[in-house]
């Protein structure tokens, strides 16, 4: 289920992918790779709370998984507005990241540089499954 939810999202349908990884997620629901993958399907949607619960979910049932971490800082970031929570959530992931990440690196020196008030504007950030 959860191969085939990841499959139906490349294709461009999220809705097909969140019904599989839904199933995937009852089935095995303490496995993080299957929560973060709901929540990157879910945020494909607009559904931005559910995407939300997903990577906290994941993150819940393995701390260390950076991919969840990443994936909920850009959440708060691109998404849900919430710069604090977002620079929280990038460092928590640069911690995990092994020799660091680049882009992640320039993601919050800009985000410490940026106007509160402006939307997000950082397009080419992209979920890690």
């Amino acid at each position: 289920h959860a191969n085939l939810g990841v499959i139906y999202r490349q294709a461009g349908k999220p809705e097909a992918s969140v019904k599989e990884l839904e199933q995937a997620v009852s089935l095995s629901p303490s496995q993080p790779q299957f929560l973060n993958q709901l929540g990157i399907s879910y945020r494909a949607l607009g559904q931005f709370d559910k995407a939300r619960d997903a990577y906290e979910r994941a993150i819940a049932a393995d701390p260390a998984y950076a991919a969840a971490v990443l994936n909920l800082g850009i959440l708060n970031d691109l998404y849900l507005n919430d710069l604090p929570r977002a620079a929280e959530l990038y460092d928590r992931y640069l911690a995990l990241a092994p020799g660091g990440d680049a882009a992640v690196t320039k993601w919050v020196a800009e985000l410490k540089n940026r106007k509160p008030s402006g939307p997000a504007t950082l397009l080419s950030k992209k979920e890690k499954g």
